[in-house]
Order: C-alpha cells, then structure tokens, then sequence
C-alpha cells in the first residue's frame, strides 16, 4: 500500500483519488510519519461495512475532536470532497457518486476487526452448499439417534424426544417444570422402573429423563398429562420429534433462534407447524427446494446411501444425525442409567 505525506495532498485530493479508482488499490495518509488514515475504494468500504455490522460488540470509534462546522464541499479536480464532523473522515465523490472514501486508521481498524469476524459466519449459496455437502458425509457423533427409532415409534422408552442447543441439561430439566429436588438427588430412570416392577405402578410415565450428548442437551418423556412445558426462552436451535401410535402421527419440527423453519413454502399465509415422517418416502426428497428444511435434503440422501436401515422413520433419523450431529447414549437409555425428574409438585 502507497504512502502519502497529508501536507502534500491537503490541498488537492484529486490526482490521488483518480489512482485509487482507476487501481482500486489503498492509500495510507501520514502526518509527519505517522499513519493519519487510509483512502479506500467506495467498493471496498461498502463491503467492510456489510459484514461489520453483522457482529455485535464495542462502538465505533468516534472523532477525537469534533468540529463545530464541517467544512463545505470543495471541487478538486474531478472530484468533490466532503468533510465529515471530525475533520479526519472525507468523503469523495465524481457525478453525485461516492468513489472513495479517507478513514482515520482506528476507525478502519474497527471496522477491519468486525468485518473479519462477519465473514466467518458467512458462505455463498455455492459454498453453502458445498458445506452442507460436506457434513452430509460426516459420520455421525457416539451412537446416534436412528437406533431408537423404532423404540420411538412404539412409544418405547419416550412418546417425545427433543434435542435444545446451547443450555445445560439441567437447567433445561428445570425450565420444563422438573423438580428440583430430584435433580439435586440425582434420581435415574432405572430407580422409577424398578419401584413401579416393586408397587405396580408405571410412573415411569411421569418423568422428564436428560442428559447431553454430543453438545446437545436431549429429552425424553410422555406428554400424556402435558406435566413438562416447553422451554421458556427459545434457545439457538431447538429440535422436537412427538410419536403417537395409537392415531400414527409422528411428528418433526425444527426450530432456530425461535423462528420455526417450516417444511414447505408458505401458500396463503398458512405456516405449516410440522413436517410428519409418514410423508417421506426413501428414494425421494422429502422437502421442496425453496423450504426452510431444503439443507436436510442432502443429509437424509447420504443416510438412504450410507446406511443399513430400511424404514423410514430409521433413514429420517439417521439424516438428522448427519445434519445436527445428534446423539443418544444408547447404553445408557436401555439401562435406565440417565437422570430424571417428577414434575414439580404446584
């Protein structure tokens, strides 16, 4: 990057501004050495300003000192250069269209900063979805989840199954109404299936088992009594599959940031609120290209290809393992070695 004395350009900016258009290359401005600011294409700033604001975090730097009245526009060469309130910051414009701009060096440091943590949050739609290729080959994390499907579907060991990112198990356990002494306690589900093999009782019914698994805070329970509501604040991702054999429904819902991805495209304003497993057929894609749910498409593809289950529901979930990284403790949920809870008593 060219270096420029200010005292050589301060009084006509235009021959310096032509070569930063004509190159669309920096130029630093020194004041007696020292790194004053920086003239950049428009272009370039436009960019670092999109993808700065992406990221939340501490101010913008402002002005050291302020001045009362920014100097007016002042025609150099071409060129038509506005001040801003600071006296560091210019604007440069040719035919009412902004070309370059000077920032002061903290500012752009600032702004370079943000803008580089913005872009790793962000792909293109080409590499989005060579990504989402990518993960689809991904084996999944510990022993998965398509190995309580057919469980599941019998409503054996749980009716509900949810996955939430972000919070801990038990904090999790108890925003859904958990009792807190049996989180303190420690219960586990095998202690409940054993007192009701004792007393003939299936209280089983009555608790909430978690845990965590592959950086997923997991659920399962019976939503007979609808004892366990949902979580209050809607956590980053949130993932619920509810079976109920005796009408065959079992359902999948997705939801991030709190916003529910649906399974189709809006028609009419209708929000459809499930996507159920009985609609897929292998072999096919299950969700329509312009869905919010379209990224799982490539993901449930790998699982009919990679995979030895047969049934659907099975292959369904063996696409969520590849697309969420979900995992249940296989040994564990058989052995009734999770922890559990009875509802809060009101």
């Amino acid at each position: 990057m060219n270096s420029v004395e200010l005292r050589d350009v301060m009084a006509d900016f235009g021959r310096l501004i032509n070569r930063v258009e004509e190159t669309g290359e920096r130029v630093r401005i020194t004041d007696d050495g020292e790194s004053a600011g920086v003239i950049l294409p428009a272009a370039e700033l436009a960019e670092l300003e999109h993808f700065a604001q992406r990221v939340p975090g501490a101010p913008r730097p402002r002005p050291r000192t302020v001045q009362e009245r920014p100097l007016g526009p002042e025609q150099q060469g071409p060129y038509v250069r506005y001040v801003h309130t600071g006296g560091v910051r210019r604007t440069f414009t040719r035919d009412r269209v902004i070309v370059a701009e000077l920032l002061p060096v903290d500012e752009l440091d600032w702004l370079e900063d943000k803008a580089r943590t913005g872009r790793q949050s962000y792909m293109d739609p080409k590499q989005a979805a060579a990504f989402e290729e990518f993960l689809a080959r991904q084996r999944p994390i510990g022993d998965g989840i398509a190995w309580i499907a057919d469980g599941w579907r019998s409503q054996q060991p749980f009716t509900v199954l949810e996955f939430i990112k972000g919070p801990p198990p038990e904090e999790v356990a108890l925003a859904y109404g958990a009792d807190p002494r049996d989180i303190a306690d420690g219960l586990l589900l095998h202690q409940v299936w054993e007192r009701d093999g004792r007393e003939g009782t299936d209280d089983f019914l009555d608790v909430l088992a978690f845990g965590q698994a592959a950086g997923w805070t997991w659920l399962g329970y019976h939503d007979f009594a609808g004892a366990f509501s949902g979580f209050p604040d809607p956590p980053p991702q949130q993932i619920t599959m509810t079976a109920i054999e005796a009408r065959a429904i079992y359902d999948f819902r997705y939801s991030k940031d709190g916003v529910h991805q649906n399974p189709s495209p809006t028609e009419d304003g209708a929000v459809p609120e499930m996507y159920e497993l009985i609609w897929y057929t292998p072999g096919e894609t299950p969700f329509d290209p312009s869905a919010p749910l379209a990224f799982l498409n490539a993901h449930i593809r790998r699982a009919e290809e990679e995979t030895d289950w047969a049934d659907g529901i099975s292959l369904f979930f063996a696409g969520l393992e590849r697309a969420f990284g979900l995992s249940l403790p296989r040994d564990a949920i058989t052995s009734g070695h999770v922890r559990c809870a009875y509802p809060a008593p009101h």
